[in-house]
């Protein structure tokens, strides 16, 4: 159940880190999206997915994360969690950020800070709040982004199993590169 959470915020995340101003960008490897969440008594749910897609579309950065694949390493949690999703009707999380609001660093340089983006999940819109940080090395940008995402925000009912059940809060941490085309 809290692995749906964290593919919803994973998602989020994964577009909000998208952290480019210049050439048209896309993302080209090294995906990698987490989700953490917790519950009573130390419960600890860590999920992850390497399937995110980044694009540049009309000034904007989109990144998509299909919450179908996420993996908590629990067959039966990881179903629970495509459940509390709904990923039949809401297969993807998807982050719209504008480009110009986002700081591109120099050849070499890293630029970190903070932005907002429009968030998408579980037919749900509503604007979130990110932390980033992009290194560059020649044409390709090295990026990192972090998020919380209240999943009731969402409308996604608070995942419980056997009368236990995950906070609503899930962090989300997703890595990528870009490259500018």
């Amino acid at each position: 159940m809290a692995n749906r959470w964290m593919l919803s915020t994973l998602a989020g995340v994964g577009l909000s880190v998208s952290v480019i101003a210049h050439a048209r960008l896309r993302a080209i490897s090294d995906q990698d999206v987490k989700f953490h969440a917790v519950g009573p008594g130390g419960l600890q749910i860590n999920g992850n997915s390497s399937e995110l897609s980044v694009d540049e579309r009309d000034g904007q950065i989109v990144a998509t994360a299909p919450l179908t694949n996420l993996k908590t390493g629990i067959t039966l949690r990881d179903k629970h969690l495509r459940g509390y999703l709904q990923t039949d009707k809401h297969p993807n999380a998807t982050l719209t950020v504008e480009k110009s609001k986002l700081k591109l660093p120099d050849d070499n340089q890293t630029a970190s800070g903070s932005a907002t983006g429009q968030f998408s999940m579980h037919g749900v819109t509503k604007t979130l709040k990110f932390n980033y940080k992009a290194k560059r090395t020649g044409s390709d940008f090295h990026v990192q982004g972090l998020t919380e995402v209240d999943i009731r925000d969402f409308k996604v009912e608070v995942p419980c199993y056997l009368g236990v059940c995950v906070k609503p809060e899930v962090k989300v941490k997703v890595a990528f590169k870009l490259r500018e085309q």
